[in-house]
């Protein structure tokens, strides 16, 4: 462990674990199973078209955010998509989440999880693609918060070396950063804990964003703490 990584142990505590994702990439799908048909519905009565983009002028972009996977789902498939979700909404928190006393250090299962919102800051207008950081709690009906942790600094946000992509959605969404273009972007994480736990997820944000800012000291800004980010589990 590097002098990097106890000073992040120093602020935020000894007891950080890499949470691995379960069954997320079903998750994304059931979540946005049907939409792309959703949208049509609704604007159909307007006659209005369904805008893939924000790009000014633009009504379709290779860069755009794509509703859904197909047209849609017969009502067949979507009692079988309910019956999925229903079975990983009881996996999750009982087997999943509870299982991780064993890794914790500390006699109980892990108080939360705290990851990024998006694979990147906030983007231009058109160039948010990438939803599945935030849509696999909307399927698991767990509480989450996001909060704002840092602003983009190109001097020290770089875009990275060449390297192996992660999946089929890894490749575009790494190739949207460009860090002239993100300068002064916000970055935002989330805090998510299980269904019906608001009240816990909002005074366990409060004190995740105590311990920001009192990290970021008199000048605003965060050290350079990418030495001491824990290795990045995919999402799916």
């Amino acid at each position: 462990m590097n002098s990097s990584q106890r000073k992040n142990e120093d602020n935020f505590g000894p007891y950080q674990r890499n949470w691995k994702p379960l069954k997320h990439r079903e998750l994304n799908y059931i979540w946005s199973a049907g939409s792309a048909e959703d949208y049509r519905t609704v604007t159909a009565s307007t006659e209005e078209p369904v805008i893939q983009s924000m790009l000014p002028g633009v009504t379709s972009s290779n860069t755009a955010f794509v509703a859904s996977i197909g047209d849609g789902v017969t009502a067949y498939q979507l009692w079988q998509l309910q019956k999925k979700t229903r079975d990983i909404r009881s996996e999750y928190p009982v087997d999943h989440w509870e299982s991780t006393v064993q890794i914790s250090g500390t006699g109980r299962p892990v108080d939360a999880i705290i990851s990024p919102v998006a694979p990147y800051a906030a983007p231009p207008h058109g160039k948010n693609r990438y939803t599945a950081y935030t849509v696999v709690w909307n399927g698991l009906d767990h509480a989450a918060a996001s909060f704002p942790v840092s602003t983009v600094d190109p001097a020290i946000d770089v875009n990275k070396p060449p390297h192996e992509f992660l999946s089929k959605a890894d490749k575009p969404t790494t190739y949207v950063y460009n860090p002239a273009i993100f300068k002064g972007a916000p970055v935002g994480l989330q805090l998510v804990r299980q269904t019906l736990e608001e009240e816990a997820v909002i005074a366990m944000t409060e004190i995740v964003d105590a311990a920001i800012k009192e990290l970021r000291g008199s000048e605003g800004t965060l050290p350079n703490l990418k030495t001491a980010l824990v290795e990045v589990t995919p999402l799916y």
